[in-house]
């Protein structure tokens, strides 16, 4: 049945998620959302219970994370533009928001552990890592074969 969900979610990502005209960021961003779920349900083989206990606890740490990243984004500069006491504390700045982002995993290991079993949770940042793979293979595919910018020849050589 999970795989069955997964082979329909990756069949419906690959025909929709092509940039076409008029499709909003917002419908991609819900096509991929479909995918993610299928492959988080079908690698970490959620029962129905695990996963309406899991996908609102996982969106939330998701949203926390993402708001630490845009945190840490904004105060992002351009070091060559910095000032060396800028650059001094946009390095203290950085070293605290990765402790931030360790604190808030930790946090959600303990909190993934109330509705899961251990294996799952030991599972999840693999099976995160796997699914960015694998959604940029699919996105690759998209859009075709395309050589990379510094591998053009020039005049035709």
């Amino acid at each position: 049945m999970n795989q069955l969900l997964t082979g329909a979610a990756v069949l419906l990502f690959s025909l929709t998620l092509s940039a076409q005209p008029g499709r909003s960021r917002e419908e991609r961003q819900e096509k991929i959302e479909a995918f993610k779920i299928a492959f988080f349900t079908e690698k970490l083989q959620l029962t129905p219970e695990e996963s309406k206990a899991f996908w609102p606890l996982y969106n939330q740490y998701e949203s926390e994370r993402e708001a630490l990243r845009k945190r840490y984004d904004q105060e992002n500069g351009r070091i060559e533009l910095m000032s060396d006491k800028e650059v001094a504390a946009f390095l203290d700045k950085s070293i605290e928001m990765e402790d931030q982002q360790v604190k808030l995993r930790k946090d959600y290991l303990g909190r993934f552990q109330e509705v899961l079993p251990i294996r799952k949770v030991a599972l999840l940042q693999r099976i995160d890592r796997e699914f960015k793979v694998e959604l940029l293979r699919e996105i690759r595919e998209q859009r075709g074969p395309q050589s990379p910018p510094g591998n053009r020849r020039k005049g035709g050589r």
